[in-house]
């Protein structure tokens, strides 16, 4: 009995920790951030989220495939929104993302990411497609954020300026509940 509840204690510590360790970036979507510079030292993993914050009147975020990346034409997308976008990262490999506005691709405005395996995963996950460009523009799908959002004015970012990802909020309550349990379930 006691070897049975330490097995479920440890699969409840390793399913909260994989919860909380997954990042929701920021990603501040405009013609002044370098996104090669803002990419550089982040390690997108499977469960991360990239949520796109912009003006839906100015930008969009449109998913294409390598060509269409290098092209810059969001002619060969697998999918495009507009306002806040939120992707989550269900599968490994490259992900490419530009803004379909005819020339702000070329003035920048594309993101490509390595997504690589889940913390402690060890065997690859099923193959499943990545998941869907979503639009989260209406209240009840809003992403929680601490920055406000962007002014109607389009008031442009300083140059090479870059969101910063973070565990979010959320996650890191759920961490808290995490160890609390394990600690109810060991007795301590």
């Amino acid at each position: 009995m006691a070897m049975l509840r330490a097995l479920a204690s440890a699969m409840t510590v390793a399913t909260f920790f994989e919860i909380a360790l997954c990042v929701n970036y920021n990603v501040a979507w405009d013609l002044s951030t370098n996104y090669t510079h803002w990419v550089s030292g982040k390690t997108f993993r499977i469960g991360d989220t990239l949520t796109f914050k912009y003006p839906p009147t100015t930008h969009d975020v449109v998913e294409v495939d390598s060509t269409g990346y290098s092209a810059c034409n969001a002619g060969t997308s697998t999918a495009s929104a507009t306002g806040n976008t939120e992707i989550r990262l269900t599968a490994t490999g490259k992900r490419y993302f530009i803004c379909g506005i005819p020339t702000h691709c070329s003035q920048g405005m594309q993101l490509e990411i390595d997504v690589v395996h889940a913390m402690g995963e060890t065997s690859p996950p099923s193959s499943s497609p990545p998941s869907p460009v979503s639009d989260s523009t209406s209240p009840a799908q809003a992403p929680a954020s601490s920055t406000p959002p962007p002014s109607p004015l389009n008031v442009p970012s300083p140059p090479n300026a870059a969101v910063p990802g973070s565990i979010t909020g959320e996650a890191k309550v759920t961490l808290g509940l995490g160890l609390a349990t394990v600690m109810v379930a060991l007795g301590l």
